[in-house]
């Protein structure tokens, strides 16, 4: 109802001016109305003279002009009240037309949603059915795999298992031909090295006895004696040594003479005379070879007497 009225509240607000000066254009016509009724003579009026009746005349053509005039103005106001109300019943068509579309447009958007929600129940009952075959499908699937899975798991055991015994078996008969192996390599290498023993104790001997061949026909004191020589050529006499010097030398060699150390370790000369004896030696290096090649020994003794 509020909705209904709105229309007529807004256009007598827009329109106050109007409709307040045509409320008091009517009273006034009304009350100008009732004073002409009231000055009119009861009586017939008595002929008068020409002026005063033209002037009678005058006064009732402009009271009938006001009249006619009120009345045109009354039959505008009525006019405009009726277009008013016809306007107002206008608006009202349109708001109750506007107000049944309204209403048509929310029972049809309440269909399209009821018809929304049945088809997406409908939609999510499908797919909770679908998800509950594909659940149970799953499980099914799932059973199947584990059974599966147990018979692979023992087999593979068993498989293992027989893996095991055979790599076992395998690893014994492997071990016992490894001792036998290493048994008959150890007796190998023992027969190699008493071979060896053998061999060399023969070359030792030999050595040995052409050492001493060496030494009985007097090449082992020459070799020394060589020696002796290229080291007192190189030695450079201090001012301490004395007459008689002799000192005990003792030098290691490597194959072609080369001197890899030297030391004297009796001597009856000072630490200048050592030092000299030592550093000539390191000169003298390499040392000659001696003539029977069985003669070189990695260790030389020999004695440094110089001539004085």
């Amino acid at each position: 109802m509020a909705r209904i009225l709105l229309p007529e509240q807004e256009f007598i607000r827009e329109h106050a001016t109007v409709l307040v000066f045509s409320v008091l254009l009517h009273l006034a016509l009304l009350a100008l109305l009732a004073v002409n009724l009231n000055l009119m003579p009861l009586r017939k009026p008595q002929p008068q003279r020409l002026a005063i009746q033209a002037t009678v005349v005058d006064q009732a053509a402009g009271r009938r002009r006001d009249l006619e005039k009120a009345r045109q103005q009354q039959a505008a106001a009525a006019a405009a009240d009726r277009r008013r109300q016809e306007e107002l019943a206008r608006e009202r068509r349109i708001e109750e037309e506007r107000r049944a579309q309204a209403e048509r447009e929310e029972q049809r958007q309440a269909q399209e949603e009821r018809r929304r929600q049945e088809t997406e129940q409908a939609r999510l009952a499908t797919e909770r059915r679908k998800a509950e075959q594909k659940k149970q499908a799953a499980a099914e699937e799932a059973r199947k795999a584990e059974q599966q899975k147990q018979a692979a798991a023992e087999a593979t055991r068993k498989a293992e298992q027989q893996k095991k015994q055979a790599a076992a078996e395998a690893a014994r008969k492997a071990e016992q031909q490894k001792q036998a192996a290493a048994e008959a390599a150890r007796k190998a290498e023992a027969q190699r090295r008493q071979t060896q023993r053998e061999a060399d104790l023969a070359r030792q001997l030999a050595a040995e006895e052409e050492l001493l061949a060496a030494a009985d026909s007097g090449q082992l004191d020459q070799y020394a004696e060589i020696i002796r020589q290229k080291v007192e050529r190189n030695w450079i006499r201090p001012a301490s040594a004395r007459q008689g010097l002799n000192c005990v030398v003792l030098v290691r060699q490597i194959p072609g003479g080369e001197v890899v150390e030297v030391r004297v370790t009796e001597c009856n000369g000072d630490a200048a005379v050592v030092r000299s004896i030592e550093a000539a030696v390191l000169r003298s290096s390499p040392l000659p070879a001696p003539p029977n090649p069985a003669l070189f020994d990695r260790s030389l003794r020999f004695e440094f007497r110089p001539q004085d």
